[in-house]
């Protein structure tokens, strides 16, 4: 890994935990959201009976990706210290190296094998990191494609509770707007993440 990628692969950290906090702004807005449906759906009571389940299944999979991304955001903050541990292999092995090209000796040639092996240990970390961090990042990819299927579900029940119509429409609106945002989101995080792999090798 050059100067250049060590310096870039943080600037891709930084911005993966600055999506995070975008997306748990989404999702805690969809809790909410939740819970201001389920309100509306009492107070239209029958014409709304449709859309009372569908606000529980908004309260449970918003609840899921506040617990996922929360739980992504502490491996962010671990796999930046897992990165600052690996740029920091990586200086002393190439130091090590050029070292290596001006004299050559027993415990020199002993130090870069251990700054290799070091260097190839904290890169190993990083990668497995890597692929937990994608791997929570398609979990909520699933629980999106779910809410896209709730809003437009919600958007039928919504058409039949006459006078509350108008709010639960607003509500399937803001659904999808969120998983949109929250997809969108996750996909550039997906992207860093796929191009920080690539420096590593």
């Amino acid at each position: 890994m050059s100067d250049k990628n060590i310096v870039d692969s943080f600037i891709r950290v930084a911005r993966i935990i600055a999506n995070l906090d975008a997306i748990l702004a989404e999702a805690k807005n969809l809790s909410l959201t939740a819970k201001n449906a389920r309100v509306v759906a009492l107070r239209a009571g029958d014409s709304a009976s449709g859309f009372k389940p569908i606000t529980n299944f908004i309260d449970e999979f918003s609840e899921q990706t506040i617990k996922t991304t929360t739980h992504i955001s502490t491996l962010s903050n671990q796999l930046f210290k897992i990165a600052l541990e690996a740029v920091r292999s990586t200086q002393f092995d190439l130091q090590v190296g050029q070292a290596a090209t001006l004299a050559s000796t027993v415990q020199l040639a002993a130090l870069q094998h251990k700054a290799k092996f070091e260097r190839q240990q904290q890169t190993k970390k990083l990668e497995v990191a890597l692929l937990e961090l994608e791997s929570f990042f398609e979990e909520i990819n699933k629980q999106m494609r779910s809410a896209e299927y709730i809003a437009v579900t919600s958007r039928v029940e919504a058409s039949n509770a006459g006078e509350f119509s108008d709010s639960l429409q607003s509500v399937s609106d803001f659904i999808a707007c969120a998983a949109k945002t929250i997809k969108q989101s996750v996909t550039v995080n997906l992207n860093e993440i796929h191009t920080l792999r690539g420096t590593l090798h």
